[in-house]
């Protein structure tokens, strides 16, 4: 036997699980009643909030469907594939000999075997050339199949089974204990397992399993609800953080000459000289390098370092800059260091909130 099958099959499989779940979500909403008494303009309301919610999860669940509907197959095809190619490399274990006449056993029929803990194995069947019984059964890695005998609840002897077909469409089963007479029977009706043709399977088909081109209009409708939800979140986010924003608002946002211009006179009046404004870094943030000279000889490094970046956090206060947390540097009079620069809304709603620390 192969597993792998003609696309189309797969693509069939695929198909009818989205038809079913589709159905499923159709019907739920269409029978869905309220416990709760309505009047006519609720009742008419009601109905109309249930045909809005059916045409939305409809919506989404089919474009999901498509949106998978690929890679599934593929995933599916590509499994059996392994398979296949699983059956046609292992190779049947050798040696093995009739239980009865101790002849060697002729390898037969194979198959794919997953049960228990050890995952996909291949199991070989062997019939004897003198038509001795039982026949064997050994997996691909050496080990036999052992068939589990059912045992009977009342003296634990091991039952025996028989099966008889009636009618062609039904199987009986019967366990009888051949120690006590214990029997059990199961009725097996092969008509119940066979798919019944669905009439409305392509009608369907077309409603809820998406194309290239059928998909194009659900992926302009979800891009545009999309960003209808995006819009109301950050209204309401808006909304709730009122107060933050307005403080957000009421920032100077200052380019770097401005900079230049808020601290010269500053830092000159505080007696430190020649500021000097190096090459910004500029990745997904702003960073800009500084130097400054301390023209009070006297002031010691502790002292000069301390007192510069006081008088930096005042007047950045409240602005959009902040001095890096790497501090800043003293060598013989000479100073370096950084500062960053807040441009994103959001970088400078957690500036005023005290939730951003500013680290490289």
């Amino acid at each position: 036997m192969t597993y792998s099958r003609p696309k189309q099959e797969y693509i069939d499989r695929y198909d009818k699980i989205t038809i079913d779940d589709c159905r499923w979500k159709e019907n739920f909403h269409k029978n869905y009643k309220s416990s709760e008494k309505r009047t006519e303009e609720e009742i008419s309301m009601d109905r109309v909030a249930s045909e809005m919610a059916l045409h939305y999860d409809l919506l989404f669940t089919t474009l999901n469907w498509w949106e998978d509907k690929s890679k599934t197959i593929q995933k599916w095809m590509d499994a059996d594939a392994r398979r296949d190619k699983m059956l046609e490399d292992a190779q049947a274990p050798e040696g093995i000999r009739c239980l009865k006449c101790w002849v060697p056993l002729i390898p037969g029929d194979k198959s794919l075997y997953d049960l228990g803990d050890k995952g996909e194995r291949v199991l070989f069947f062997y019939d004897c050339p003198s038509g001795c019984l039982p026949h064997r059964a050994f997996f691909n890695d050496g080990e036999e199949y052992k068939v589990r005998r059912e045992h009977c609840p009342k003296c634990e002897t091991d039952l025996a089974r028989t099966h008889e077909r009636i009618e062609s469409e039904k199987v009986i089963t019967t366990d009888t204990c051949p120690q006590c007479g214990y029997t059990n029977s199961d009725e097996w009706d092969m008509s119940t397992t066979k798919e019944k043709p669905d009439p409305d399977f392509e009608k369907d088909r077309a409603r809820f399993c998406l194309t290239e081109e059928t998909s194009k209009k659900a992926l302009d409708e979800r891009f545009q609800l999309d960003g209808i939800k995006k819009f109301v979140d950050e209204w309401k986010e808006k909304e709730e953080h009122k107060e933050d924003y307005d403080v957000v608002a009421k920032i100077q946002k200052l380019n770097v000459l401005d900079i230049e211009k808020l601290l010269t006179p500053a830092f000159e009046k505080a007696g430190y000289v020649r500021l000097q404004l190096g090459t910004p870094e500029i990745t997904k943030d702003f960073f800009l390098p500084f130097t400054v000279y301390d023209n009070k000889s006297e002031r010691a490094d502790r002292v000069s370092t301390h007192d510069l970046t006081k008088l930096i956090k005042k007047c950045l206060k409240d602005t959009n800059w902040r001095l890096m947390s790497d501090g800043i540097n003293y060598r013989l009079g000479f100073l370096t260091g950084r500062l960053r620069a807040y441009e994103r809304e959001e970088d400078l709603l957690k500036l005023v909130t005290g939730r951003t620390t500013c680290h490289l």
